[in-house]
């Protein structure tokens, strides 16, 4: 069935709403025109089976698995922009990336990961010889907000979709820096700055009678909760009790963990595996007027189970 994406809704007449959760493309375009070492560099991560292992899973998976939307949280492409053989720094990737998107038919809605907005660079005289860093994360920022529909109020925005007579609000959150040099705040990531923060805040209570549930790339830490607890876009998770699971990626691995709140209710996080790793680390989410359920990695059959009300 077809479905129509308003400003900041999805429209869709189902009593179940099927989602794809996958992350961590590494999607890298026309990589002959980039410097071959790094090339070979990035091969033995397999990071040139991204675009094929995508398209492979767009066509596919979708239709097997009756699935409404597809939501990509993140390392999108490996780079931004990069250094290429004539020793100029071009910005195709997420054009590319866009173009890409157009080939399918199912809807496609993203957050940013670090990858997203990183610049690589090559220096053979150095013991790592790939260089990276997030100098330039505004104009990264400006050219997926150019290129990519989803991203045209920003890379942080929402989306509420109505099943049955449940609410769902859709929070799609860009943590996309994370390269801190000064001082703690290493103990920030995942990182939101104040602007984007009072937005979240605000989504999380612009209904008492919604479910919410994010998106974003970089996931809370699970381990060490001094870290959680200094972190003001931990804190915020407080200010709504609705807010039933995240969705993230990051680390390649599918780990499903509970988080624990000070205000004593809890979130469950849920990580998929990197895409490009493994053509099987995607994730069905049904979200139903009683119910959201999560499956397992590459299979329909369900993991877990969330009541809403």
């Amino acid at each position: 069935m077809a479905i129509l994406f308003a400003q900041n809704s999805i429209i869709a007449q189902r009593d179940t709403f099927s989602i794809l959760h996958v992350s961590d493309l590494h999607l890298i375009f026309n990589p002959y025109a980039h410097i071959p070492e790094m090339m070979e560099y990035r091969k033995k991560k397999d990071y040139h089976l991204g675009e094929s292992r995508f398209r492979n899973f767009l066509a596919t998976i979708p239709e097997q698995t009756e699935s409404d939307l597809v939501i990509a949280t993140g390392d999108l492409v490996d780079f931004f922009e990069s250094r290429t053989v004539d020793s100029s720094i071009t910005d195709i990737q997420p054009r590319e990336f866009s173009k890409l998107l157009r080939d399918y038919p199912t809807p496609v809605l993203l957050t940013l990961g670090n990858h997203d907005v990183f610049t690589f660079d090559w220096a053979e005289n150095r013991d790592y010889k790939l260089l990276h860093n997030q100098n330039h994360v505004g104009r990264a920022r400006s050219l997926w907000i150019k290129n990519l529909p989803c991203f045209s109020e920003g890379t942080y925005y929402s989306k509420t979709l109505q099943v049955g007579k449940t609410m769902y609000r859709l929070i799609f959150i860009d943590d996309s820096f994370y390269q801190f040099y000064q001082g703690d705040e290493s103990k920030k990531v995942p990182y939101i700055d104040k602007a984007q923060l009072y937005w979240f805040k605000d989504q999380l209570n612009a209904s008492k009678d919604d479910v919410e549930v994010v998106f974003m790339h970089i996931p809370f830490g699970l381990k060490n909760t001094e870290k959680n607890l200094a972190n003001d876009f931990f804190q915020a998770l407080n200010d709504s009790a609705s807010l039933k699971l995240i969705f993230a990626g990051h680390h390649h691995k599918n780990i499903v963990k509970t988080i624990k709140l000070p205000e004593g209710h809890e979130i469950v996080q849920v990580q998929t595996g990197a895409l490009v790793k493994d053509p099987n680390n995607w994730r069905v989410i049904r979200l139903t007027e009683q119910d959201i359920k999560v499956s397992l990695p590459g299979k329909e059959e369900n993991e877990l189970v969330i009541k809403v009300d």
